[in-house]
């Protein structure tokens, strides 16, 4: 179920817009593994460089729940005590308060200006995985068919339940081998759309930098996750 984020200030609220950017951040191997201390050090880390606010809440779901809201500095915490569960924290900031630190920034000056949907997305269910944005079908490398795919909805992504067979063959998903078709048209290998821990950031249109500009946030995020690879869905409705 997607997260829904009260806004308290009408100047704030960005629920008018049509379309957004969403850029994703995701280990470069699914089968890489991504500890929750590690996951709970990179929120920490963007709330103690002033990328997250460490004065307002931040709201944390688990899959199958509600969000429940919480200030920022017991969010780490909360999520580290997730595990054996697939879990999200997310927080809405704006790149005009002050000591807000725009991880796209360029020459000082936020890319683009406006508002930033941070969110940390944490699977530590075995056989299970997020897919950050959702396939129209599967296409089954034990049979060639094309098996079109609904699958649970978790904040902006998907999941994916390795062990479920999801083709009249009886294959269950394989992310070497098979294949997945995206609303556009374009198809990747499963693997190559899948992962294990992602954060998201969602900005009003795609920022000059194809990378992140800014050295120390780049940095954390590699302690966490290691090389990393990026999905780039444009044109998307915002979170709710």
């Amino acid at each position: 179920m997607p997260v829904t984020r009260e806004r308290v200030d009408p100047q704030r609220d960005h629920s008018a817009l049509e379309t957004v950017h969403r850029r994703w951040i995701l280990p470069d191997d699914v089968r890489r593994g991504v500890p929750l201390a590690q996951l709970s050090r990179l929120w920490r880390g963007l709330i103690e460089l002033g990328v997250l606010d460490p004065d307002s809440e931040v709201t944390l779901t688990r899959a199958g729940g509600e969000g429940v809201d919480m200030p920022a500095a017991a969010s780490p915490g909360a999520l580290l005590a997730g595990a054996g569960a697939s879990s999200l924290l997310t927080q809405v900031v704006w790149t005009d308060e002050e000591g807000r630190r725009d991880p796209y920034a360029l020459d000082g000056d936020p890319d683009p200006p406006g508002y930033r949907d941070y969110t940390l997305y944490a699977i530590d269910v075995p056989g299970r995985v997020l897919l950050p944005i959702a396939p129209v079908a599967r296409l089954c490398a034990g049979c060639g068919k094309r098996v079109e795919l609904q699958l649970p909805r978790f904040g902006e992504g998907v999941l994916l339940d390795l062990d479920q067979v999801v083709c009249s063959c009886g294959a269950k998903p394989d992310l070497a081998r098979d294949k997945a078709e995206l609303p556009n048209g374009a198809v990747f290998l499963l693997e190559e759309l899948s992962c294990r821990a992602a954060l998201s950031i969602e900005l009003l249109r795609a920022p000059e930098s194809e990378e992140l500009p800014d050295a120390q946030v780049a940095q954390l995020i590699r302690e966490a996750f290691g090389a990393t690879d990026e999905l780039a869905d444009d044109g998307v409705p915002p979170a709710e």
